[in-house]
């Protein structure tokens, strides 16, 4: 294995990043995809792990033990910047594994150089406004979700224990970068011996967009994202009514962040993001209220000149695991080709441990 580090960066072209790495070329992977993708990267034995530089616009990190980078090339697109990068890689250095407390202390430190450097929890328009504290009582606790449990919360070991053995963490840094982490944590069945194959899933704005947005788009990605805007507050209220029941305290001064791309081409500032007030009613409540035609615009935070409309756009969507409000065809973002008829009251179908996040169902129209 070479010395020197491999280094990436997002949206660097796959010249770019055979270019910088000429060291590496007996490890070069390229698989040509349908629909004019390539993924291009790196592939390392686990015998004669990698070590990678990841670079990013005013700093950079190091991660060891890599065995595989992965990096999307849209080669059908004008911009052929790699602009998702995935690399795996384990904690443990040997097939005897590692142990759980090792593990704890190498993401901890991890974790503390990510906050160092600037990144934040990457809090979305969907998930539950919480402290960092609250955040680790929701995502290991059945009526929760793992998918929301902040990064920069101080788990002790104990904590660390109790996390789903595919614990996902989101990040951001600035407004330009973001960063899914997640762990497997397995168990070899012969051995016992333990192993942490980490991902970091690493990608920019207009990838975050692309996977909200169903394959079948009409117009620019960041148009068809403000279609799907009016049904978030719902998705929030689902997340904070459990909270809710669970003893905990919604942060209802808690700041949203900015989308650039979609501020710029539709105006919408996502910081601004009014959420429904989920002291004045549960999701149940107002998902039948609203379907019953009522102004549901009095249940909105800090919006007293809210327009109806904006209920409107929210009948079209239906949380997994929640009755189907009307009859006709329904897909959601987080399962390929999903696209499916339901009646009336039939359980809206949830697909767990999937790379979007939380299962919403939006409605498509009533023939097919």
């Amino acid at each position: 294995m070479p010395d020197k580090p491999l280094e990436i960066a997002l949206n660097m072209t796959a010249k770019d990043l055979y270019d910088a790495n000429p060291e590496y070329k007996a490890f070069q992977e390229a698989d040509a995809q349908p629909m004019g993708v390539t993924f291009q990267g790196y592939d390392f034995p686990t015998n004669n792990m990698g070590k990678v530089i990841f670079h990013y616009s005013d700093g950079s990190f190091n991660i060891d033990q890599v065995v595989t980078i992965l990096a999307m090339d849209k080669v059908t697109s004008e911009q052929r910047g790699l602009n998702k990068i995935t690399v795996d890689f384990f904690f443990d250095k040997t097939d005897n594994g590692i142990s759980d407390a090792d593990a704890y202390q190498k993401m901890m430190f991890f974790f503390k150089e990510l906050q160092d450097k600037g990144w934040t929890y990457a809090h979305s328009n969907s998930a539950p406004r919480l402290t960092a504290k609250d955040s680790f009582t929701f995502a290991t606790t059945d009526e929760g979700s793992e998918l929301y449990l902040d990064y920069s919360y101080p788990l002790t070991f104990k904590e660390w224990m109790q996390l789903n053995d595919l614990q996902l963490w989101r990040l951001i840094y600035g407004t330009e970068i973001y960063m899914n982490i997640r762990i497997n944590r397995q168990s070899d069945p012969e051995t016992g011996n333990r192993h942490y194959l980490i991902s970091l899933d690493i990608f920019d704005e207009l990838e975050l967009i692309r996977q909200i947005i169903p394959n079948n788009y009409d117009e620019s990605l960041t148009k068809e994202y403000s279609k799907l805007y009016g049904g978030l507050p719902e998705a929030r209220l689902f997340f904070e009514t459990k909270a809710i029941k669970m003893g905990l305290k919604i942060q209802q001064n808690q700041p949203d962040y900015t989308l650039p791309l979609v501020l710029k081409e539709t105006g919408i500032d996502t910081s601004k993001f009014v959420s429904i007030d989920p002291y004045k009613i549960t999701y149940k409540e107002f998902m039948k209220r609203s379907e019953s035609g009522e102004d549901m615009t009095p249940y909105y935070e800090n919006q007293p000149t809210a327009k109806p409309e904006i209920t409107s756009q929210a009948r079209g969507h239906c949380l997994a695991e929640q009755p189907c409000p009307k009859s006709g065809y329904w897909f959601t973002l987080a399962k390929a080709d999903s696209r499916a008829y339901f009646k009336q009251d039939d359980t809206m179908p949830d697909y767990p441990n999937n790379n979007w996040g939380e299962v919403i169902w939006q409605f498509e129209g009533k023939k097919g």
